[in-house]
């Protein structure tokens, strides 16, 4: 697609005079003639197919305004192209589409939200996992100790530890913490269930021998 006879009045304009006003008048006109842009819900991208002709002037420009665009070549045209947000944001601006521009940030607001939503529910979800799966080795350690020798081979406020394990497996440790007495920390609790892992440990040992 060639531009227009106004947008190479104003392309003409720019080489003379490389000014701002100017600039923005050529991206005004380079955006209406050659440029599209998918619509922000499905995804950050905006493109001009500029003929090969004009590809180093509109690169010029891009450049003038701080924008760095990509570049992949489509039959007789060099398609120069944004992904990132923040530089279609600032094109949008340029060219004087304020409405247009509104719209984007609302969307962009939206999808930021929504990924703030998911990655906190991920990462809960990992938690989670993490904590079920610590908890379970937790129970197995007592369980295997109970079976192997009794919990009474427990010593040194290990056995309470294990006890506030059994009775409740998915209590943090820091619940555990503050349900002993006295009280101790998080990491005193996790020192103390390693600790009893250590002794499961050593019975399997033996009755693997």
């Amino acid at each position: 697609m060639s531009f227009s006879s106004k947008v190479k009045q104003e392309i003409k304009r720019a080489w003379q005079q490389p000014s701002k006003c100017a600039n923005r008048a050529y991206l005004q006109g380079a955006y209406l003639d050659v440029g599209t842009m998918v619509h922000p819900k499905k995804a950050y991208h905006m493109e001009f197919a500029a003929p090969l002709s004009q590809k180093e002037k509109l690169l010029e420009v891009f450049t003038f305004f701080g924008l760095t665009p990509k570049e992949h070549l489509r039959k007789n045209s060099d398609i120069l192209y944004f992904k990132e947000a923040e530089q279609i944001a600032t094109v949008l601006n340029i060219v004087g589409a304020h409405v247009s521009l509104m719209e984007f940030e609302n969307c962009r607001v939206d999808k930021d939200v929504n990924n703030s939503i998911n990655r906190a529910a991920n990462a809960a979800a990992a938690n989670a996992d993490k904590v079920l799966s610590a908890s379970a080795r937790h129970v197995r350690d007592i369980m295997d100790i109970q079976e192997f020798a009794g919990l009474s081979v427990l010593t040194g406020g290990l056995y309470e530890v294990a006890r506030h394990r059994l009775d409740d497996p998915l209590a943090t440790l820091e619940d555990i913490g503050k349900s002993l007495t006295p009280p101790i920390s998080k990491s005193g609790v996790n020192h103390r269930l390693r600790k009893i892992g250590e002794i499961a440990e050593s019975y399997r040992g033996k009755r693997d021998v």
